[in-house]
């Protein structure tokens, strides 16, 4: 009896934590493998409108053929302002057909981890991470994360590479074409845009400044990201009712 009760507590501490993790921050394990090379980038994106002071921690088990395992950590502090995507951490690791690869990414507020993303190599539940975000898309839409250019001087083309560099990062892969324009102002000035079909979501006065511009594309992209939230959540109100 007792054993059956502990049992019980333990998985329904595994379903709440189902449960309320990924919701106002997501954590995100991308990867990119080049020969038996992984590159493994890990992202937070803070699906609120509320400032958010975290802190995470990167775990990375490699077992060889041998069955020996070793152990990788990683962690440190971070802010995400609202509707904010950021890379936490970026590493390079080398392994062959026999390895096997697992890597779990937790963030914490305080001391309650809100956010995890597990992934692993050379083992079924990679091939199960897989099947489950391609089974989570259910809009019936093939083409998506699509971003256009129709820019007219430098600082209007290095702003679309920040903001591209990000929008790629950070995952958004919205279902309908962003689009970065730019047209002239009075003088020499130009103005930047960025559209969502009809909607001018952000736009400012081109200057040659570098920092400024990267600047620019971490708002555009907050404000692109709250778009595609807001219409995901109109889209599930209006399928509810």
């Amino acid at each position: 009896m007792k054993l059956n009760l502990i049992i019980l507590l333990f998985l329904f501490f595994q379903v709440s934590i189902a449960q309320f993790t990924n919701t106002d921050v997501v954590a995100k394990i991308k990867t990119e493998t080049v020969n038996g090379t992984i590159s493994v980038i890990c992202i937070a994106t803070n699906t609120t409108e509320v400032y958010k002071s975290l802190r995470y921690s990167v775990t990375a088990f490699k077992t060889d053929a041998n069955n020996i395992v070793t152990k990788n950590d990683q962690e440190g502090r971070f802010t995400l302002e609202a509707n904010e995507s950021k890379e936490l951490s970026r590493g390079i690791v080398n392994i062959t057909q026999k390895d096997k690869l697992a890597v779990l990414l937790l963030i914490y507020e305080e001391d309650k981890v809100i956010g995890k993303y597990r992934i692993g190599f050379n083992e079924e539940e990679h091939q199960n991470n897989k099947k489950e975000e391609e089974e989570s898309s259910d809009d019936g839409i093939i083409l998506r994360g699509i971003v256009v250019e129709e820019t007219k001087t430098k600082p209007g083309r290095d702003f679309y590479e920040f903001f591209y560099s990000t929008y790629t990062l950070a995952q958004i892969n919205g279902d309908k074409v962003v689009g970065v324009f730019e047209k002239l102002s009075f003088g020499r000035s130009t103005i930047i845009q960025v559209k969502i079909e009809d909607n001018v979501i952000h736009e400012f006065i081109g200057k040659p400044d570098l920092e400024y511009l990267e600047q620019m594309s971490k708002v555009a992209i907050r404000k692109v990201y709250k778009y595609f939230k807001d219409l995901k959540k109109q889209k599930d109100d209006i399928f509810q009712y």
